[in-house]
């Protein structure tokens, strides 16, 4: 069975194995180490013992040497301090002696037997003395034959044993150089081969391991070239370590890419929109099949092109200049380009690209708004109409009204000035329909401009309580005005559109009775200003749609209104970079409030 470790217990074990043979080697050296200062203090023990049993043969010898004739035995006392003090150095010379080789029980056992045989002959000198001093004359010689027999024999005696200790340490003393020695070849000998062993298992584990991490990292290496290439990958590598995990969220990403990559050239393929990449030089590389619709020429056709060989020539100038400009700028708004479809008609087309550093290349997305561009055409015709078709006579009958009720007397008929009064006021309703639709049209194509000054908001509070006092009055509904130093940057007869409007649609839907405040806040960089009245409210669900076009609140029982003033409300705040929103609770009346930039206060 094959062992599967992790790339770190890899290298673990590559490391820890060569320390482990280091540890073997040091614990040998040291054990010999501890050998060869064992043999060491076998040998200074040795010597020691030498050196003391040199001292106690010189000690004896001394003794004897003081009693080695007749003359000196006649002379020499035994019992003198000279005596004593070197028969007390010999006994302490013994006892020293006896204390270094405690360990050693055949040596005690000789130095004990030497210090007896020397104690011997010691007590036999004081005897022969004593004899001597009796002054037994016939006795003498018999005496001083058995002094020289016994002292030679004492001696011998003494001085053998003692040898013999002396020449068994002599021999250890000579085998511990020779032990020395050979404790440094076995030193030499575990040092060079666990050397070269471990350098020999380092060689063979770094192989082993490299040649595995780099083979498999290699065959990552060749999957990412494969993937590059758009090639099969290699099979997963086997096993647990970190490699063969990398090599495993590899081929699930390059599974990932290849499953997005394929979404994606499905979505191209699929597109309703034409497609295409081009090159530096605004070449061609790639179109989807929406050629087909959008050129009337297949996606073959147009590869190796330049893209200005299917625009119209009045669009190639700009076109480049926009492409141009995509190189420069991180970003782009979309941009119309007239394009040339095979049948000879033109296309228009919007176009929305980004150029790529990294490939060299830019990616388009080309969308036809022939039909959307023949819509707003006929949307302007419409409004065109609108205004010269509709309004002008609109216009003229309503002066007609006037006219009538100019002429005809106060006596006549009431129906008459009834109907009148009915079509006149339905006249001028419809005029403003005409013109609330004209302004929101120009405001969406960003045909009007912004007369941007300096506003007073308090005075335009005060023209507005001037303006719908009166119809606040008839209603029997309080107008509360506070005031404001707040200054807008806003286009003042536009805001007072808005004031007006939003005003009209709190009388409309307050009670008798009733309140409407308008009130101003100023909130970092703007003015939030605030119409909160007191009528029936808003549903929740509602407060989203309030301000769609020709949306009113089907609950309502309060009729008329074009059903654009809101809309138009918002398409104004909107143009000054400000925002709109409606705040209600049923049953609690309804707050609108707008934000314009602030410009600064009143001092």
């Amino acid at each position: 069975m094959r062992l599967r470790l992790s790339l770190t217990n890899k290298v673990l074990l590559f490391v820890s194995v060569p320390l482990f043979i280091q540890l073997a080697l040091i614990g040998a050296l040291v054990n010999l180490h501890q050998q060869s200062e064992a043999a060491l203090r076998v040998a200074t023990h040795a010597q020691d013992l030498n050196d003391k049993i040199h001292e106690i043969t010189s000690d004896i010898f001394a003794i004897v040497s003081r009693y080695r004739n007749v003359e000196l035995f006649e002379k020499a006392p035994v019992d003198d301090a000279v005596a004593e003090k070197m028969i007390a150095v010999l006994w302490q010379h013994y006892r020293e002696l006896e204390v270094m080789a405690k360990d050693q029980p055949e040596i005690v056992s000789a130095v004990i037997a030497s210090e007896r045989a020397t104690n011997e002959s010691i007590q036999l000198f004081r005897q022969i003395k004593e004899s001597y001093e009796k002054a037994d004359t016939p006795a003498v010689m018999k005496q001083m034959m058995l002094v020289r027999k016994y002292r030679h024999k004492g001696q011998s005696e003494v001085v053998r044993q003692l040898l013999a200790i002396a020449d068994q340490q002599k021999k250890v003393l000579e085998r511990a150089p020779e032990e020395q020695i050979k404790f440094r070849q076995k030193a030499q000998v575990i040092l060079i081969f666990l050397g070269l062993f471990d350098l020999a298992l380092g060689i063979a584990l770094a192989l082993f391991l490299t040649r595995g991490i780099t083979s498999r990292l290699g065959r990552l290496s060749e999957n990412t070239v494969r993937l590059a290439a758009g090639k099969p990958l290699l099979a997963r590598l086997e096993g647990s370590d970190e490699i063969a995990a990398l090599d495993q969220v590899f081929h699930q990403m390059a599974g990932d890419i290849t499953e997005a990559y394929r979404k994606e050239r499905a979505v191209i393929h699929n597109a309703r929109d034409f497609i295409c990449t081009l090159d530096g030089n605004n070449r061609i590389v790639t179109a989807n099949p929406a050629s087909r619709t959008l050129l009337g020429k297949a996606p073959e056709e147009l590869v190796g092109k330049y893209v200005s060989e299917i625009m119209d020539e009045e669009s190639i100038k700009n076109a480049q200049d926009y492409l141009a400009s995509l190189r420069i700028e991180l970003h782009s708004s979309p941009y119309e380009i007239e394009l040339i479809h095979s049948n000879g008609k033109r296309v228009e087309t919007e176009w929305s690209a980004h150029w790529s550093d990294v490939e060299g290349s830019t990616f388009c997305v080309i969308h036809d708004v022939t039909d959307r561009k023949r819509t707003e055409r006929m949307k302007n015709e419409v409004t065109a109409m609108i205004t010269h078709d509709l309004r002008s006579p609109l216009n003229t009958v309503n002066n007609v009204f006037d006219f009538f009720e100019r002429l005809l007397p106060s006596s006549e008929e009431e129906r008459l000035h009834k109907y009148m009064l009915m079509g006149r006021r339905n006249t001028e309703r419809m005029l403003w329909l005409i013109n609330d639709l004209l302004d929101i049209e120009k405001m969406k194509s960003g045909n009007i401009n912004l007369d941007l000054r300096p506003l007073d908001l308090n005075s335009c509070f005060t023209k507005l309580e001037e303006t719908l006092g009166a119809l606040a009055e008839e209603g029997e509904t309080k107008l509360d005005v506070e005031k404001t130093g707040a200054i807008v940057s806003a286009d003042g007869k536009l805001i007072d559109r808005v004031l007006t409007n939003l005003m009209g649609n709190a009388l409309r839907y307050t009670g008798k009775g009733k309140r409407i405040s308008i009130s101003c806040l100023e909130k970092e960089d703007f003015a939030e200003i605030r119409i909160k009245d007191e009528g029936p409210g808003i549903a929740a669900s509602d407060l989203d749609i309030v301000f769609e076009r020709f949306r009113q609140l089907k609950d309502s029982k309060v009729k008329g209104g074009s059903g654009l003033g809101l809309t138009i409300c918002k398409a104004i705040v909107e143009l000054h970079g400000g925002k709109i929103w409606a705040e209600s609770v049923l049953g609690q009346g309804t707050t609108f409030a707008f934000t314009l930039p602030l410009e600064k206060k009143l001092l």
